[in-house]
């Protein structure tokens, strides 16, 4: 049995510590089976899916049951709320999980309240909307010549209108370039085909992905910064664009291996699962993580952002390892890939 610890478990179990509280953790349990009493007040054995860990309660703040839920036993409820103890069970695409809100005190990371402030505040609103798809033109400029162009207004852009203006002019003639590659120039990217179909299943995976960090970190998925209503979980597609190109390339990848219409979209979401297992270098934080990381991090990277723990907001991105001086963020990527297992993994 191993004990709780303010890193990353040896087998994926992942607790996460504020920078700003360096108290207590939050922890993530994947598909738990049955949570039992140990001796000690507050101290408890969790068995999930590959394991177990043991915990003392005064030592969490928050705890998300992700997946199926096992036994969940009374006494662990009152001993949660006894320890002002939030705790979510959540799964896949949940936008409304089930939330046990216990603590009557006003947290020192009161995330939500940021979240909400700075949306109503339309420079601050205006700048995390500007890098959202900043990062997005930036992924493709590879491909399309006029980016470049479209960053450079992007820059000058004052408002959310002009933000949406020019990223939906840029991308119009992007996605056009696209289909031709792909020699389907007849498509577009809201017709109805069986490659726009690929393109919304591969999103709808990582809408997923990304809501189960955004209500681990206590943010709300309904309010988003360029996505301008609130009636639906709009945040997960904010933060999804600086990413799009992963969806894109599995897409593509599988077009190219498999044109047909029955099979592509299963075809490319086996492939967008690949994708995300490869491992990246993310020059912000200097680290070598798989790129399903980047989803994560975004979301760290926003709170880290709202809280004021970060200057700026700084998504993290995959890229080239270079010298110089990187930017200064305080969040650290979960699941960092050691140099030597990077060798190791090139020879097998």
């Amino acid at each position: 049995m191993q004990a709780l610890t303010s890193e990353q478990h040896s087998d994926f179990i992942w607790t996460w510590k504020s920078n700003a509280r360096g108290r207590r953790v939050s922890l993530w349990i994947p598909y738990l089976k049955r949570i039992s009493k140990l001796k000690g007040r507050n101290k408890w054995q969790i068995e999930y899916k590959g394991g177990d860990l043991a915990i003392d309660l005064t030592t969490v703040d928050f705890i998300m049951l992700y997946g199926s839920a096992g036994e969940l036993p009374v006494e662990f409820i009152d001993n949660v709320c006894v320890n002002h103890i939030s705790m979510m069970i959540h799964r896949r695409n949940m936008t409304h999980p089930a939330i046990i809100y216990s603590s009557p005190q006003t947290d020192d990371d009161d995330v939500l309240t940021k979240q909400i402030l700075y949306r109503q505040n339309n420079i601050k609103r205006t700048y995390i909307a500007r890098i959202l798809i900043r990062e997005r033109l930036t992924q493709f400029t590879y491909a399309v010549t006029f980016a470049d162009v479209g960053k450079e207004r992007l820059q000058k852009a004052r408002n959310i209108d002009a933000i949406r203006s020019i990223e939906a002019e840029i991308t119009a003639k992007y996605w056009k370039e696209w289909f031709t590659s792909l020699n389907h120039p007849e498509f577009s990217r809201r017709g109805r085909n069986h490659i726009s179909a690929a393109l919304d299943a591969c999103s709808y995976f990582m809408y997923g992905v990304l809501l189960r960090w955004i209500l681990f970190h206590k943010l709300s998925p309904c309010h988003a910064f360029l996505h301008l209503p609130s009636a639906y979980p709009s945040l997960p597609y904010d933060l999804m664009e600086p990413y799009r190109y992963i969806i894109e390339q599995a897409v593509a990848l599988a077009v190219k291996q498999k044109d047909d219409t029955a099979s592509l979209t299963d075809f490319a979401l086996d492939i967008i699962k690949d994708l995300f297992e490869e491992i990246v270098y993310v020059p912000a934080t200097r680290q070598y993580v798989r790129r399903k990381n980047l989803l994560h991090g975004i979301v760290l990277a926003l709170r880290s952002y709202l809280l004021g723990e970060s200057k700026k907001f700084i998504p993290p991105v995959e890229g080239e390892k270079k010298g110089g001086r990187p930017p200064q963020v305080s969040y650290k990527l979960p699941g960092e890939v050691p140099e030597s297992r990077i060798s190791l993994e090139k020879l097998l």
